[in-house]
């Protein structure tokens, strides 16, 4: 029988159950789709769209809307999507506005900090390290980018102590790195603290570095060892470099550095050779000319150690050592008056030298004192420091008050 000649009643039944089907497809298609559209499964498939950042933003930002605008997870990736379309400032401005960013799992937070860094932005990507926790320092790849990203603020006001504790931790989570002894001894290096800078840079040495930055570290051990009085050190140090340095320019670095050690360990005679052949090429090197007349000085040749330090005066009037020299230089000739005026300009510099140190220290302490930093601008205005004076004076704009206003929260 042709099926369209079935019973009216049997035909029912046969729509009936289609119906049931047909209702059954659809109602699972909307179970799926209920489950697929949460805005959190939306977000991780905007997440697969990043090739064109403009339309995945618009597509975000109406997640961010539709939740309130408290969505840390759609939050983050919109500032990473302002960074990939090269939108610094809307993304430091829009992360700033979250609420709740610590909400937001630490590997997107991590990502936004590699984004930011690669833009230098490197005080965003220390907001977003810090906002995964202690995440951060359990992580030896995460960790290592905070330190550097805190390092390379310039004039920040982060407390080195927070950035040598990091060191501290990356070094026990990976001993073999010298990474984290080359920051560390960068900082004692610029905070005046050589006894410190020097087992830092020797801790570096024990490590594997590129032939160059072997170099600029023990460049940088021989002048603190040299200032500490650890002559044995530095003629190591020294030895080495002459040996190894092939470079013209760098090798006068070093001829000069052999010079003082020379000095220093009573040769001044080796030392003036080598300081001739340096002044005959580059008569203008004030440094290596003060050195020249420290060794005349030594040798008994008054007039030719004031002829030298003199002239070096004249090129750095701020030099206190020279100063000094040149005064005794002059008594010993007899020249009393021009000894006493020399006397007195080492004494005021030496003077200034100390009020320096104390406040340095002062500052270890009271690191977001507006004040201090810049009465240490003004007194390095006196020894014609310019640059350093700058820098201080950067670091007391940024604090209308005498109180904390870290960079990082």
């Amino acid at each position: 029988m042709p099926a369209n000649s079935l019973p009216s009643s049997r035909r029912s039944i046969r729509f009936i159950m289609l119906a049931g089907i047909a209702l059954s497809v659809l109602v699972a298609v909307g179970l799926y789709r209920s489950a697929t559209d949460t805005p959190e499964a939306q977000l991780a498939r905007a997440r697969q769209r990043t090739e064109h950042p403009a339309q995945t933003l618009a597509v975000v930002r109406a997640l961010i809307q539709s939740a309130q605008g408290d969505f840390p997870e759609a939050e983050v990736f919109e500032c990473q999507l302002l960074l990939r379309m090269k939108k610094t400032n809307e993304a430091k401005s829009r992360f700033a506005a979250i609420r709740h960013p610590e909400a937001c799992g630490p590997e997107s937070l991590a990502l936004l900090a590699e984004l930011a860094q690669a833009h230098g932005e490197n005080a965003l990507a220390a907001r977003a390290l810090f906002a995964t926790g202690d995440y951060v320092q359990r992580n030896p790849k995460r960790l290592k980018l905070l330190i550097y990203v805190l390092y390379s603020q310039q004039d920040s006001d982060e407390p080195e102590g927070r950035i040598l504790q990091l060191c501290e931790e990356y070094a026990r989570l990976v001993p073999d790195d010298a990474f984290p002894w080359l920051i560390s001894s960068s900082l004692y290096h610029e905070r005046g603290v050589p006894n410190l800078a020097v087992r830092a840079y020797r801790e570096t040495l024990q490590r594997a570095l590129p032939v160059e930055e072997v170099h600029r570290v023990r460049m940088q051990l021989v002048q603190l060892e040299l200032l500490l009085g650890e002559l044995k050190q530095a003629r190591e140090h020294c030895n080495a470099l002459l040996q190894e340095t092939r470079d013209p320019a760098a090798l006068k670095m070093v001829t000069a550095m052999h010079a003082e050690l020379l000095q220093r360990e009573g040769q001044p005679a080796e030392a003036l050779a080598l300081l001739d052949k340096l002044l005959a090429e580059t008569p203008e090197w004030t440094k290596a000319r003060a050195l020249r007349g420290r060794c005349r000085f030594e040798l008994q040749d008054y007039a030719g150690a004031v002829s030298d330090l003199s002239t070096a005066v004249r090129q750095n009037e701020f030099d206190q050592q020279t100063h000094y020299v040149l005064a005794q230089a002059y008594r010993q000739l007899k020249e009393t008056a021009r000894a006493d005026a020399h006397f007195d300009r080492s004494r005021e510099l030496s003077d200034i030298g100390a009020q320096i140190l104390t406040l340095e220290s002062q500052l270890r302490n009271d690191l977001y004192n507006r004040d201090l930093k810049l009465r240490l601008a003004d007194l390095n205005d006196k020894l014609g420091d310019k640059e350093k004076a700058a820098a201080w004076r950067r670091g007391a704009q940024k604090l209308r008050y005498s109180e904390p206003l870290p960079v990082v929260p």
